[in-house]
């Protein structure tokens, strides 16, 4: 019984590892900028949580409540609360641009295309070369997420909130 237990927890030892090492490897690399759309955010002047934080809790508070607000879809429609990548980094990017403004941090979020790679392969390549499901193949041929830039437009962090939605998983850098 205690070499079961034992196996079980170098198992699932070996799994967190490797996990953790897995998603090390991959990262988000620019391919150009998206045209800035700011959203209409209807609640967000209410939100107490914005007010007195700085960056990083930000960036969370942003995650969060992208990931409450909107559900996944083919098509934006925001105001419905559906939203494909795109709208999901307008939408955190939005948040984000208010939330700098309150607390008076000199940065501000825009929304950007990229793909993501695990090592030097394009996941996004891989993935429509060997699936024939077009709504996976449209989800990943090109990908939005969220840039941050400091007063001097040097990229300062990036993150993902419809992968965030998703998985929960954190690919920000």
């Amino acid at each position: 019984m205690k070499r079961k237990i034992s196996i079980a927890l170098a198992i699932i030892i070996l799994l967190i590892v490797s996990s953790i090492y897995l998603k090390s490897q991959i990262h988000l690399k620019k391919a150009w900028d998206r045209p800035i759309t700011h959203c209409n955010i209807k609640d967000l002047d209410q939100c107490d949580d914005f007010y007195n934080v700085d960056l990083e809790t930000i960036l969370e508070l942003a995650k969060k409540k992208t990931a409450k607000d909107l559900s996944y879809s083919m098509k934006n429609d925001i105001d419905n609360s559906k939203a494909n990548c795109v709208g999901y980094a307008q939408y955190a990017a939005t948040i984000c641009n208010y939330a700098f403004k309150q607390n008076k941090i000199n940065a501000k979020a825009k929304p950007v295309v990229g793909f993501y790679y695990l090592g030097g392969i394009n996941l996004h390549n891989l993935l429509t070369k060997y699936l024939s499901d077009n709504k996976i193949v449209n989800f990943v041929k090109n990908h939005d997420y969220v840039e941050i830039l400091d007063s001097t437009d040097k990229v300062i962090h990036s993150f993902d909130p419809c992968l965030y939605d998703y998985t929960w998983l954190d690919f920000s850098e």
